[in-house]
């Protein structure tokens, strides 16, 4: 009888447990260079008038963020919180970004910017 008083506290424990293992899995799975291949459904190759150079993130495991190819050039910085990847250049937050899936060569991202969102899939490079 006491297990079932107390098995809501348990069950709420077990699920903290998983999102932080969740966290930890994604903080370790996104290390790396990524190349965008896609973005907003179209094929980056396929427009070169749109995309004339390579498009990269790099995420470095001391939490350093640099991203090449694109309108925001640069460096800064990132936090995970949950499936989010918070973005942040000169001291503040300039985007987020929501993982939806991310396995060990391939990654498929939600990026929102000032209200609008576009989703993205990325190659790992190394």
């Amino acid at each position: 009888m006491k297990l079932i008083r107390y098995l809501p506290l348990i069950v709420v424990a077990l699920l903290n447990l998983l999102g932080c293992v969740k966290d930890e899995s994604y903080a370790r799975q996104i290390i790396g260079t990524w190349e965008i291949t896609h973005y907003d459904g179209r094929v980056v190759a396929d427009h070169p008038e749109e995309f004339p150079q390579p498009r990269n993130m790099t995420f470095q495991s001391d939490g350093a963020f640099y991203e090449t190819g694109t309108s925001r050039d640069g460096f800064g910085s990132y936090s995970i919180n949950g499936g989010d990847i918070i973005i942040y250049m000169q001291g503040r937050a300039v985007f987020t970004i929501k993982i939806i899936s991310i396995d060990g060569s391939s990654a498929f991202l939600d990026v929102s910017t000032q209200g609008s969102a576009v989703g993205i899939k990325l190659k790992k490079m190394k």
